[in-house]
């Protein structure tokens, strides 16, 4: 069977994103994202917040790609789970290319394994996901699509190294949280507002933008990944002393709701579980105000020296 790119289009975040899809012959299928300013967090740099659109796409779609190849059949899927192992340092610049192939697919579940390489084919992360089929309609794969993605506008500000150099990581969580020092690009365009900061714990809000929505008008949960590692990253910030820093090596993630578009806000909070000298874990929840989770996350964290 041949198999057509336009058989599985980019959905809206995705085209916020930039995100491109090459399907090869064998159903393997070859993912990029561009990155740059615009996905910097607060302290100019490339994470795997940066990539959470691209993630989506690499835990879900390699499978879906094996399904059709051997059934004809394109059901509609989410993820229910994604495991991300980082390597090395993310790119600032250039474009990011995830290689996936399908590992296995049942009537109800597909598990799917990406790697995420720069453009000198260094590996930067190793995605494995498992989605789950889903009985709703996909809305958003209409000829008229793309004119709903937004301009994503002129990046906000993010802070100069030689500032948080100066600063122990608890004041530049909490300057995040009263403005005095800029919250980083990537933070600007999913509205993430930290409202609480504390050595260990950080506390933040969204609201669901329109640019989030996947093709059946929920939250994609590649966004979910963004907004999952950003506001882990600012928890480790919190532990991180004078000319000290952090570094997300894992991090695995449980989907038990979908948060929809347009949605109440979602409440964000993330807690160190352990923290030693050089390795802290975390677990970080998404919401609902009533207390109904979205996603639960775990993730392990690199504390170092500042290089």
């Amino acid at each position: 069977m041949v198999i057509e790119t336009t058989q599985f289009p980019v959905d809206r975040p995705g085209r916020f994103m930039g995100v491109e899809i090459e399907v090869a012959g064998d159903t393997s299928v070859s993912i990029t994202q561009p990155v740059g300013p615009h996905l910097f967090d607060h302290r100019g740099r490339t994470t795997l917040a940066s990539l959470g659109v691209l993630t989506d796409f690499a835990g879900g779609l390699p499978a879906g790609l094996a399904r059709f190849a051997a059934t004809g059949e394109r059901p509609q899927g989410v993820l229910s789970h994604l495991t991300a192992t980082l390597a090395h340092p993310f790119p600032s610049s250039g474009i990011l290319v995830g290689h996936g192939s399908g590992l296995f697919f049942d009537e109800s579940t597909g598990v799917s394994r990406t790697d995420v390489r720069d453009e000198q084919g260094a590996l930067v992360a190793h995605l494995v996901g498992r989605s789950i089929l889903v009985g709703r309609t996909p809305t958003d794969l209409g000829p008229d699509a793309a004119e709903s993605v937004p301009d994503r506008g002129e990046p906000e500000p993010w802070s100069d190294a030689a500032v948080l150099a100066e600063l122990p990581g608890l004041d530049i969580v909490t300057g995040i949280s009263t403005g005095s020092l800029p919250r980083g690009p990537l933070a600007g365009l999913l509205g993430l507002e930290v409202t609480a900061a504390e050595r260990g714990v950080v506390r933040a809000r969204l609201s669901p933008r329109e640019w989030m929505a996947n093709v059946i008008g929920s939250v994609q949960g590649g966004v979910l990944v963004s907004i999952a590692e950003a506001v882990t990253g600012l928890a480790a910030q919190t532990l991180t002393g004078v000319d000290h820093d952090y570094r997300v090596l894992e991090i695995g993630l449980d989907y038990l709701r979908s948060p929809a578009v347009p949605g109440p806000d979602i409440e964000l909070r993330s807690t160190a579980l352990r923290a030693g000298r050089r390795l802290a874990s975390f677990e970080t929840t998404l919401c609902a105000a009533d207390g109904t989770v979205y996603v639960r996350a775990h993730a392990n964290v690199q504390l170092a020296s500042r290089t």
